[in-house]
């Protein structure tokens, strides 16, 4: 309740942000404006629909509208790699990110993991791991930069980006939930003073992290 009441109160100075307006940067507007706000569906998205439906709410959950502007960013970054962390395994998200391309690589990093869900992603194309997150974290960062990461994680979510924040590259995208949590804000205070995070978006629940050492710091609240 406290979250929506805070919503309210602060939308008329977020909503020129919102729609794009006031973002001076070209990039930063095509991404709020036609990537964030887009309300065309994908091909994908009945297909996705119907195995919302069918899987058991075992693990982390987010919105199909959260899950949609999910696949939305994936189809525009086109990231080669997708690593998503969670302590519970936030699976359809995983599932969203992995539909934009048959190509993607997609890894779940997860402390807790039932049969359903690790059948669930695993027929999808994405390889589940579940344990220590830190110790799972590394061993994908050996691998090579990432491209796009996943933290949807309250508690050690700071030590998981700062970890991997250092294994990233221009075009690199972190995705940053729960920021509605005294945990979540204190990452998000943490990531905005980060000199390595570069533009950041606040969307309320959610947070975007670029990397793009070209780009001046600044950070947008939708």
């Amino acid at each position: 309740m406290r979250y929506w009441i805070k919503r309210v109160v602060t939308y008329p100075a977020h909503l020129r942000h919102r729609l794009g307006f006031g973002v001076q940067s070209p990039w930063a507007f095509y991404l709020v404006r036609f990537v964030l706000r887009e309300k065309w569906p994908f091909y994908a998205f009945d297909e996705l629909k119907v195995l919302r439906s069918a899987l058991p709410k075992n693990g982390a959950s987010f919105s199909r509208k959260h899950d949609e502007r999910l696949f939305r960013l994936a189809n525009w970054l086109k990231p080669k790699r997708v690593i998503v962390v969670g302590e519970d395994c936030p699976c359809l998200s995983a599932a969203y990110l992995a539909a934009f391309s048959k190509s993607v690589k997609v890894g779940c990093l997860c402390e807790r993991l039932v049969a359903t869900e690790k059948d669930f992603l695993e027929g999808r194309g994405v390889e589940c791991l579940c344990g220590n997150l830190m110790p799972l974290l590394e061993s994908e960062c050996q691998q090579g930069e990432l491209d796009c990461l996943q933290i949807a994680v309250k508690e050690g979510a700071w030590d998981l980006y700062d970890y991997a924040a250092g294994h990233t590259h221009d075009n690199s995208m972190f995705i940053v939930e729960y920021l509605d949590t005294n945990e979540g804000k204190q990452l998000w205070t943490g990531i905005l003073g980060d000199s390595r995070a570069r533009v950041t978006f606040n969307l309320g629940r959610t947070g975007l992290v670029f990397f793009d050492t070209k780009r001046v710091k600044m950070n947008y609240n939708l």
